[in-house]
């Protein structure tokens, strides 16, 4: 399906959760691309309404046109289920990104392993069968307009609930498979919830989030530090990876806040031992969020190694780490919650 004007294939009626006629409806194994010609709130499959046991499933969904007449120019998708969309099972269907909205879905959609990881057979085995592709050969010129590339970003929601509410390890992990996340995105200390998860999730995640009834929703997505192996070390990062996230505060005057962040954007110039102390302990990547004076550090390290045995060579022979985080400890203070004397907390993963 290709050089259409609007979606690739369209789903369902209505906006209802409630069961209904439509049921045990099957998309399967289609190649969708050059979509979303001239409009968008589009999607390369799109789905309405509740339909159960129904399936998506082993189809490719790639480039979208950009269109001249869409007046919110960003929302588009590979795959969207809107308003009322239940009792889906979306898998193994590859896309260049997880761009993916769910909009206002109903109860019991699975979501699980889609994106751009998915198995190469599935990839190539889409679209029309062999003996049908012969007519691939008159296919149509496609139009000369530019392609839309999603920017995969990280981010950072902080859920805070009432002291006794924070929902169970297992609420979570169906929390997860109804929204496309992994439950090792997901991250626990005291009353706090953090999801370490993609830009692309957030317009999804803003609606689902609030199913779990948190006092308060935080988004971290201002990134103003970011140490990344392959571009500061030269090295090639690891396949696999474990993130330890961690959260502190910034003290509350202003002008120590700024001379912080000073730090941190000259540090690479004027600091590079720290990164040479990062690169010795194989840390992958190492990202500081910040949410008014609040900041969210993540720590990536190759899956399976322990932090508490890597940490320790960022000072090893490298007298300067030791000397940076001295000056930084009079910047930072513990989020509320924390002992005294206690600054940086380390959430644990759920899984």
């Amino acid at each position: 399906i290709s050089d259409v004007s609007y979606s690739g294939i369209s789903m369902g009626w209505g906006w209802t959760k409630t069961q209904n006629a439509m049921k045990n409806n099957t998309i399967s194994a289609n190649r969708i691309h050059h979509y979303g010609k001239h409009m968008y709130d589009v999607a390369g499959i799109y789905t309405l309404s509740a339909q159960p046991e129904s399936f998506i499933t082993e189809n490719v969904v790639d480039s979208i046109y950009k269109a001249p007449f869409a007046h919110l120019p960003e929302h588009w998708f590979y795959l969207y289920t809107d308003e009322g969309s239940s009792y889906f099972t979306i898998k193994n269907n590859w896309t260049p990104t997880e761009k993916y909205l769910q909009n206002a879905n109903g109860p019991d959609n699975l979501w699980e392993n889609n994106g751009a990881k998915v198995a190469e057979n599935i990839k190539e085995n889409a679209g029309l069968e062999k003996p049908f592709q012969y007519l691939l050969k008159e296919k149509a010129i496609y139009s000369e307009r530019g392609i839309n590339q999603a920017e995969d970003k990280s981010v950072v929601f902080e859920l805070i609930f009432e002291n006794g509410n924070l929902p169970s390890n297992k609420a979570l992990e169906g929390f997860a498979k109804e929204n496309n996340l992994l439950s090792s995105s997901i991250y626990k200390w005291n009353n706090r919830l953090v999801i370490y998860t993609s830009s692309l999730k957030v317009e999804s995640l803003q609606q689902t989030l609030k199913r779990l009834n948190a006092t308060e929703i935080k988004l971290y997505d201002n990134l103003f530090y970011d140490f990344n192996r392959e571009k500061n070390c030269g090295d090639k990062s690891v396949a696999e990876w474990d993130n330890i996230i961690l959260s502190a505060n910034l003290v509350k005057d202003e002008k120590m806040q700024n001379e912080y962040l000073a730090y941190h954007k000259t540090q690479f110039e004027k600091w590079p031992e720290i990164s040479k102390g990062f690169c010795n302990a194989e840390f992958q990547r190492l990202a500081i969020f910040k949410k008014d004076r609040q900041l969210m550090l993540i720590i990536s390290i190759p899956k399976g190694k322990n932090l508490d045995d890597l940490n320790p060579k960022t000072t090893l022979n490298n007298p300067k780490v030791d000397e940076w985080n001295a000056i930084m400890q009079k910047y930072q203070e513990g989020v509320e919650g924390t002992k005294p004397g206690e600054i940086w907390v380390f959430f644990k993963p759920i899984k």
